[in-house]
């Protein structure tokens, strides 16, 4: 459909989004067009949506679809949190229309059938959870995103003109022009770093390999997929895709050429020899480090006996922690966080016992409210770990 607007962008960096696919007509569609409207549809409720919000969408699709009045009444019940937000995005994008099943895609797999049976796990946990008055009074606990969940949103804000010369592709292709478009420039000016890059990369680098396949013929499904483009449209395509990841492979490398020399670093046991901190908590049974190891460590674990909080500095990109007076020094403050422990008895018990892997996903697994940490090192600090 001709129009002299310009094309609406699918994401849109002002306000953070991922518009929402419609399924009208996703039979003519390739395996491929369907492949990246799938993922895009989820990554919309994903990032722009909420269990708690789709609740009740979920509930009603239940009750259509087999479920008993004691299955429902169960997960009404149950909390918030034991329904994984892509369970949620799946079952909404079969309510907007997405077949159940589709042989050219995951394999044949039934969608329908993998939500029921994930919903008819939640439910038989869903027995054990009991409302009290003060539970209801609470804030929603439902998981915060992770901090690579985040990274990742950021990430993909970073695509918006990309993503509208991608649309104009679809639109036009023998019109569009991949050398107008300077990926590499658009990046920078976003201030992409190495990070972003390489999620950005991820995000598109099996589309210019399936590209490449295609344009030398030798699988037979691929070159099917893209059986709807001339050869020199499959050209323009694997152009404009190899010029985002080859712009994605020079801020990677940027990152690392542009890193600050190391400066000579003074005497450890001076840099910490104001710091106040508890040396032991008799109440969690647990014991501070030698400060002297926060130094040079990409990671400092702490716990303040007196507010229950549990917090992870993370040190700067290419960086390390530092001490200065009575503060942590040369943290990321995006990705150094605390939320309060609610048993810490036993919470720090499991902390001593998890080992680097599950260390990486224990604040995410803590159900209260996350806030920034500050750098400051009190009497009432204990110094639990450092990586």
């Amino acid at each position: 459909m001709a129009s002299n607007k310009k094309a609406k962008r699918l994401i849109n960096v002002s306000a953070g989004t991922v518009s929402p696919v419609k399924w009208d007509g996703h039979e003519t569609w390739t395996a491929e067009q369907y492949r990246k409207n799938w993922w895009r549809s989820m990554d919309h409720f994903r990032l722009e949506s909420s269990v708690k919000v789709l609740k009740p969408k979920i509930i009603k699709w239940m009750q259509e679809n087999g479920f008993s009045k004691e299955e429902v009444a169960l997960y009404k019940k149950g909390k918030d949190w034991r329904t994984n937000i892509s369970i949620a995005a799946v079952i909404a994008n079969l309510i907007k229309g997405m077949p159940a099943k589709r042989e050219d895609f995951n394999g044949g797999r039934d969608a329908a059938e993998y939500v029921i049976k994930a919903l008819k796990k939640i439910i038989e946990e869903s027995k054990d959870d009991v409302e009290d008055e003060e539970e209801v009074k609470k804030k929603d606990t439902a998981p915060q995103p992770s901090i690579q969940e985040r990274l990742r949103e950021v990430a993909l804000s970073m695509t918006t003109e990309i993503e509208d010369a991608y649309h104009e592709f679809s639109q036009d292709p023998e019109k569009f022009d991949p050398k107008s478009i300077k990926v590499l420039n658009l990046l920078r000016a976003k201030e992409t770093k190495a990070a972003h890059a390489r999620i950005i990369r991820d995000f598109y680098i099996r589309d210019y390999e399936e590209t490449q396949e295609a344009l030398e013929g030798k699988e037979e499904q691929i070159v099917e997929g893209y059986g709807h483009l001339t050869k020199t449209q499959l050209k323009k395509l694997n152009t404009f895709l190899h010029d985002i990841i080859g712009a994605c492979d020079i801020i990677q490398q940027e990152s690392k050429v542009s890193r600050k020399p190391r400066i000579k670093k003074a005497e450890p046991t001076k840099l910490v020899r104001k710091l106040k901190f508890k040396a032991t908590d008799e109440v969690t049974k647990t014991v501070s480090i030698n400060p002297v190891d926060i130094i040079g460590a990409e990671e400092l674990w702490v716990y303040n006996a007196k507010t229950r909080k549990l917090g992870k500095y993370v040190a700067i990109e290419h960086g390390e922690l530092s001490v200065k007076g009575t503060s942590v020094q040369f943290f990321d403050e995006t990705l150094s966080v605390q939320k309060t422990l609610r048993k810490p008895v036993e919470q720090l018990a499991e902390f001593k016992k998890a080992g680097k892997v599950a260390l990486r996903k224990f604040l995410d697994d803590i159900k209260t409210t996350e806030i920034k940490l500050n750098g400051r090192i009190n009497e009432e600090t204990v110094l639990l770990k450092v990586q």
